[in-house]
């Protein structure tokens, strides 16, 4: 095994191992939101509703983690792929680069989007008493005493998703590259077991 398919293989996993990373702490944040939800609804007051919206993140969240699922099984099918003989095969190569590009492209907008609104928004916090709308200030304060801050850079899991990701990205996209100078040496490859079958048949030719 060369060095080159060492480095290649080595990317993958990277891409894998981060990809599920990416995947796992969406999930996390998804759970933590909800139990910080029923928190808030659990500690408020006797006949308020209270309304939480931070579908803004949550859904860049949600294709983020579309993004890190097909990055694991592109990765999985391009270190299978060159591990076996189906990796001297140019056109599958060539799609591998694709999908894995194109998996790279992919998370890298969510994963911008996702830190634009970690760094810019908040959840948006509403509630009614009696059927009455309460103000922001009495919301704050109410937010003040039960120690609940609607930033979403004040989350620490929402951190984990507008940092870990990016790992994933840096992979990938290094994984496409090296998946992009692996087929250009599969052409190689080829090439040269053309010119090795020709010269079998010229000798057997001559004899």
């Amino acid at each position: 095994m060369t060095v080159a398919k060492i480095l290649l293989l080595v990317s993958l996993f990277l891409t894998f191992a981060f990809s599920v990373v990416g995947l796992s702490v969406v999930i996390n944040a998804l759970v933590k939101s909800n139990q910080e939800d029923s928190y808030i609804r659990s500690v408020a007051p006797d006949g308020t509703i209270v309304d939480i919206n931070y579908h803004d993140i949550y859904s860049v969240c949600a294709v983020m983690a579309a993004a890190c699922a097909l990055l694991i099984v592109f990765s999985l099918v391009s270190a299978f792929s060159q591990i076996t003989s189906i990796g001297r095969k140019q056109r599958l190569v060539r799609l591998q680069v694709f999908l894995i590009l194109f998996g790279a492209l992919w998370l890298l907008a969510t994963v911008i989007a996702c830190d634009v609104l970690f760094a810019t928004r908040s959840t948006n916090i509403t509630a009614t008493f009696d059927g009455v709308a309460l103000s922001q200030s009495v919301i704050q304060q109410l937010e003040q005493s039960i120690g609940v801050s609607p930033e979403y850079s004040k989350q620490w899991y929402l951190r984990l998703c507008a940092i870990l990701p990016w790992f994933a990205v840096l992979f990938a996209t290094l994984s496409g590259l090296l998946l992009h100078r692996a087929a250009r040496n599969t052409d190689g490859y080829r090439n040269a077991e053309a010119t090795e079958s020709e010269k079998i048949a010229r000798a057997s030719n001559e004899q």
